[in-house]
Formats: C-alpha cells, structure tokens, sequence
C-alpha cells in the first residue's frame, strides 16, 4: 500500500519520510485545504525526498474556497505547472469545476496538456460534483489519462467511514483505469479500519504516517 502523506513544510517532510511515506502531497496553506508551494519549496522537496525515495506530488491550486477559477487565475495554475515541471516532480494536483460544479473540462484538459509526460490528479475539487455525475466525471478523468483520483467520497463535513459505499462503487467503476485514493480524515490510527472493508491500494492524509 502506498501512503501519501500531505505535508506544508520541511519538517513535516522529514518526519514523514522517517516515518514510511511512500509519497508526500506538498502543498502550502493546508488550513484553506492547500495552495500550491513556492518554487524553492518544491525544489528541496524534491532534492530530499528523492533522495529516500519518496514520490513528490504538487498541489497546484491558486487560492483557498471554491473549485471555480477565473480565466487569470486559470493562467497561473498553467504557469505553475509550467516552471515546476522542471524540477523533477512525481505528478501534479489540481481540479478545476464550472459554475455549475461540474468538471471543468476544458480547464483540465489544457492543465493536464501543461502537465507533458508528468501524471495528473484530481483531487477532492471531485466531492464537489453532484453524485450523480460522479460517475460520468470519473468515465471523463479515465478517458484523459489522470493517474489518480484524490476523494473523500462525499461532502467534506462527512466521516469517511459514512462513505465507504460510495468509495468502493468509484473503485469498481474505475476497473482499474485509474487510481481512487481516499483521504481526507485518514490517519494511521484508523486506516486499518477502512482497508479492511476495501483493499485500497494507496491511501492520502497529514497524519498517514
């Protein structure tokens, strides 16, 4: 199993590496749910995780609140994954709805064309959309070759333990096109709680490890 550990800052780095993160997600402002880290953030990250083996993916994200962006700020996410492409990192994180909370998808097609060779993700910008399109978004996200889905499995003032169906309903939907990777309220307290009831294969959360 791969534990992603979603860390802000070198410390928590360290720490995660020390203690068996096969991944770590880097972001800044965690307590807005992640923005994308400065250039020289990434740049060290890379260099010290690398070094133990550790993957490294990149939140790019231009600010806290909703999933829908503006066309500027659109442009910087672009640019983002434009300069941080050149240093070495693992994958890169982004969603992007409309204003109807749907994927986006000219967004994320022209984000993850920006991407190149480098695997995209979607992350939880997903619990966003109607559960009743999820299904359709997934099909969407398969056919454009994102390596991951990042989900909560619902609405993020949920327990994800009260949406282990909808997760595994995803995971069998995906027939293993693509990877869901539960987080948000994970911990290494009670992963073995949920993988028991679904063998996930990867796993994310700040306290993982």
């Amino acid at each position: 199993m791969i534990k992603e550990a979603c860390v802000e800052t070198i410390t928590q780095i360290n720490n995660a590496i020390k203690n068996g993160a096969n991944r770590i997600e880097l972001c800044d402002n965690l307590s807005v749910g992640g923005t994308t880290p400065s250039y020289g953030m990434v740049k060290i990250a890379v260099e010290l995780c690398h070094q133990n083996n550790v993957e490294v993916a990149v939140m790019i994200r231009p600010r806290g609140g909703d999933f829908n962006y503006d066309y500027f700020e659109y442009e910087i996410m672009r640019q983002d994954i434009i300069q941080l492409k050149e240093l070495n990192v693992d994958a890169f994180v982004f969603g992007c709805l409309d204003e109807n909370e749907h994927l986006d998808e000219w967004k994320m097609q022209s984000l993850k064309e920006a991407c190149g060779v480098i695997p995209a993700v979607c992350h939880m910008a997903f619990d966003s959309i109607n559960p009743y399109n999820q299904l359709k978004s997934l099909d969407w996200l398969i056919n454009q070759q994102f390596t991951r889905l990042l989900t909560h499995g619902g609405p993020s003032d949920t327990s994800i333990f009260d949406n282990v169906n909808h997760l595994g309903k995803l995971l069998i939907h995906s027939k293993g096109n693509i990877t869901i990777m539960p987080g948000g309220g994970l911990n290494k307290d009670n992963l073995s709680a949920l993988t028991e009831d679904i063998p996930f294969d990867e796993v994310h959360g700040t306290k993982i490890v």
